[in-house]
């Protein structure tokens, strides 16, 4: 008998020890009197090699697993393993069944030929503890020579490390469910509500459509005439719909009044009520709008529109406010939003890829609309606005240095360029974008220049690729239009695709930034550090190494969870490490942007570092996992680009 940790005594028994005395007694005992007839060596005879992944085992690892293992009893209801507890050892049900439990709730049910506790042997503890659920009997592979198996068998390897892509998968699908709990516990008040704006019944329908212009609506409340006993007058609504079937369709005057077109049979709802609930009332009604009270105030219309835009965790009230934005100031507050937007699409367990893609194009719009404001319309005809990046990739969530250009029509002078361009610069300062201190921005000449600027620029990053250079065109790879004519940003990037070398040498230069940091990770998946550089240790070797894999390629995609995708239509990922990749990717956005906003970081990415003491144990696993998924891929970019031959 051998007690280990806190677990109750198990009996070990093994080919290469002496058969206890008294092994008929506690098999007989322990609810296995058919064992206690049975010799040790026939228990591992009856283990079946059939069965995945041992079936991609050699014959000489088969025998390697059954000299190096042991195996274990356990009544019912005795605790296998707890979550905190070392194991050492790959638990192999050959009978019994195996619950793992966190609290109460069963994660995961293990019976015959199925293995467990593979998290904790590949460096990650787990939080669930190990239950008996029948009379069970193990067999215990030690992780010395588990480890071994997976690194000198690598189908056997893969089956295992598939486990980390599973656990990352599960976490996005519980993230979906909470948004879809977050959207049917919203109340109406949470959406956006147009303000009731009022026409009296003899109101013509030409003076009504200025109205709904100056109000940006489309749709007006009519106020009906006050009954003789002073009664107030019906309130009807009216639609754009109305306005145009009766003007355009049906032919009256633009000076009739809206009185008669109205609709008085109005559908209202309190303003505390469930914003699902007014969906199911549109749907059952084929109506796209609703009335809004509180108590017996109409307060405004609800539009199917904007609720369907709450689908979207009010990033759609943020875009109306920046489009509506006439002068920098309305485009400034509409901003300011944007970081409490973010908390609140976080808060309501958002997908990280989700929360980018809205950042990214409510930011985009903000450039752009800042761009129009302060631009002539020939410069805006004659020029394309760009961002560079993590911005022109799409993955920058909190607000960071200012990455962004201006790419001029040949041939075009603009008298007012440079005062434009600063003002630019200084305005999205104000909005929350900090100055990039490398000067990346559209006040600096290096980055507002003329296409043929561009071209001879790019033609000196491509023969000539000194560290600056090999940054510039990083990030100009990433770039993507804003505003102006899209067409400039093209042919500066089919120039760039042309003039790539065919040189395996200028590739893996371009790559080699790749293996600049170290990746906080140790031999047995343990976290390096109490503190952390996530983006250097992890998010830059992957989004650049796959960056290098795509230039080389000529991929056109900007995103590098795209360009994973592509590279694996290619053949150069196969399917399990481009989902590897992409799972690896969005958990480490997920663990820097929550722990900023931890911190009270809302407004700007202020640092990227992370303190595992911080995160609980599925962090923690997270984070071990990530980090693991990194460090293969950069062994896999040094040997694809040749990188210990320089």
């Amino acid at each position: 008998m051998v007690s280990r940790g806190s677990a109750p005594p198990r009996l070990w028994l093994s080919p290469r020890r002496p058969k206890a005395a008294n092994l008929g007694a506690f098999f007989l005992g322990s609810g296995f009197p058919d064992l206690q007839r049975r010799r040790c060596s026939d228990v591992f005879e009856a283990f079946s090699f059939t069965i995945a992944p041992f079936d991609r085992l050699t014959p000489a690892e088969r025998d390697q697993v059954m000299a190096a293992s042991d195996i274990a009893v356990w009544p019912k209801g005795a605790t296998v393993l707890r979550g905190e507890e070392a194991s050492g050892h790959l638990h192999i049900v050959l009978k019994g069944l195996v619950q793992e439990l966190s609290g109460t709730e069963v994660l995961a049910a293990y019976g015959p030929g199925e293995s467990f506790d593979v998290k904790a042997l590949l460096g990650s503890p787990g939080a669930g503890t190990f239950v008996a659920r029948e009379d069970t009997v193990c067999q215990l592979l030690p992780q010395e020579s588990f480890l071994d198996l997976t690194r000198t068998n690598p189908r056997f390897g893969v089956w295992f490390h598939q486990e980390m892509i599973d656990r990352l998968r599960d976490l996005a699908v519980r993230q979906a469910n909470r948004e879809m709990t977050s959207f049917m516990m919203a109340r109406i008040r949470q959406a956006y509500i147009h303000p009731a704006a009022y026409v009296g019944a003899d109101c013509s329908a030409r003076d009504a459509v200025a109205a709904m212009k100056a109000t940006r609506s489309t749709s007006l409340l009519v106020r009906g005439e006050p009954g003789a006993d002073g009664a107030p007058g019906r309130v009807g609504i009216l639609s754009d719909r109305d306005l145009r079937d009766a003007v355009i369709l049906d032919g009256a005057p633009v000076t009739s009044p809206v009185g008669p077109l109205a609709s008085y049979s109005m559908i209202s709802l309190d303003i505390d009520d469930f914003l699902f609930n007014a969906l199911v009332v549109m749907t059952k009604h084929g109506i796209r709008r609703v009335v809004v009270t509180e108590g017996e105030a109409i307060v405004g219309i609800l539009e199917q529109v904007d609720l369907l835009g709450f689908l979207s965790n009010n990033s759609h009230i943020v875009a109306i406010r920046v489009e509506r934005a006439s002068d920098l100031a309305d485009l400034r507050a509409a901003s300011a939003e944007i970081p409490t937007l973010i908390q609140a699409l976080h808060g309501n367990g958002v997908k990280i890829r989700f929360i980018a893609e809205m950042v990214t194009a409510l930011n985009r719009r903000i450039f752009a609309k800042l761009f129009e404001l302060l631009a002539p319309p020939d410069l805006l005809a004659n020029s394309c606005l760009i961002v560079m990046g993590s911005e022109g990739r799409g993955e920058q969530i909190l607000k960071t240095d200012q990455d962004n250009g201006l790419i001029l029509r040949d041939g075009y002078a603009c008298p007012d360029l440079e005062s434009i361009t600063a003002e630019f610069s200084r305005s999205l300062i104000e909005f929350g974008y900090p100055q990039c201190p490398g000067g990346i921005m559209v006040n600096t000449p290096e980055w507002t220049r003329p296409l043929a600027g561009y071209r001879a620029a790019i033609h000196g990053w491509v023969y000539h690729p000194d560290e600056a250079a090999q940054l510039n065109l990083a990030i100009f790879y990433d770039a993507a239009p804003v505003a102006g004519d899209a067409t400039l940003l093209d042919q500066a990037r089919d120039y760039l695709i042309e003039t790539l070398s065919a040189n395996d040498m200028f590739f893996s230069h371009f790559a080699r930034p790749t293996l600049s940091f170290d990746t906080p990770i140790g031999l047995f998946s343990h976290l390096k550090g109490e503190e952390l550089d996530i983006k250097k240790g992890g998010i830059f070797p992957l989004v650049h190494g796959v960056r290098s894999l795509a230039l080389e390629k000529r991929l056109q995609e900007r995103n590098t969870i795209d360009r994973i995708r592509a590279l694996q239509d290619l053949g150069v990922f196969d399917a399990t490490m481009a989902t590897e990749l992409t799972e690896a990717l969005l958990a480490m956005l997920e663990l820097r942007l929550k722990l900023r906003l931890a911190a009270g970081d809302i407004g700007t990415q202020t640092d990227n570092f992370i303190r595992p003491d911080q995160l609980n144990r599925l962090e923690r696993d997270l984070l071990k996992d990530s980090l693991s998924i990194v460090k293969r891929f950069k062994e896999f970019i040094t040997y694809h680009f040749h990188l210990k031959m320089f």
